[in-house]
């Protein structure tokens, strides 16, 4: 009865992920998605598909650092900031206030996996 058991996991993945416990249900949809996908149920592996996407996690932490996902004006501060700049002195240059400059910095880190100016300079330049 395999293919009840993955109509169980798939109900089972949804009222979870309805329920708030989205690493949880997107643990039964991937069960359920596994035997959909032996079965080859077409249908339901598009609700499948569908359910997971809903789920809204993300993929593990990138441990590479791709300078290139920054977008424009992440790129314009970090660049400010690798020469030695301040954030205050980044604003002046681009017109921003300090507090947008950190909110881009804030992402900047996370993007490339660093936490300070001088980190940044470091892999920045590479």
């Amino acid at each position: 009865m395999p293919f009840h058991q993955a109509q169980v996991e798939l109900t089972y993945g949804q009222a979870l992920r309805r329920a708030g416990q989205r690493r949880a249900a997107a643990a039964r949809l991937q069960a359920a998605q596994s035997r959909i996908r032996d079965l080859r149920a077409f249908p339901y592996l598009q609700r499948c598909d569908r359910e997971l996407r809903g789920c809204g996690l993300t993929p593990a932490k990138r441990r590479d650092p791709d300078p290139t996902m920054l977008t424009p004006q992440e790129q314009a501060v970090a660049r400010l900031v690798a020469v030695g700049m301040s954030n205050r002195q980044v604003a002046g240059e681009l017109f921003i206030s300090v507090k947008t400059v950190q909110f881009h910095l804030t992402h900047i880190y996370t993007k490339l996996g660093v936490s300070s100016h001088d980190e940044l300079a470091g892999q920045y330049r590479n």
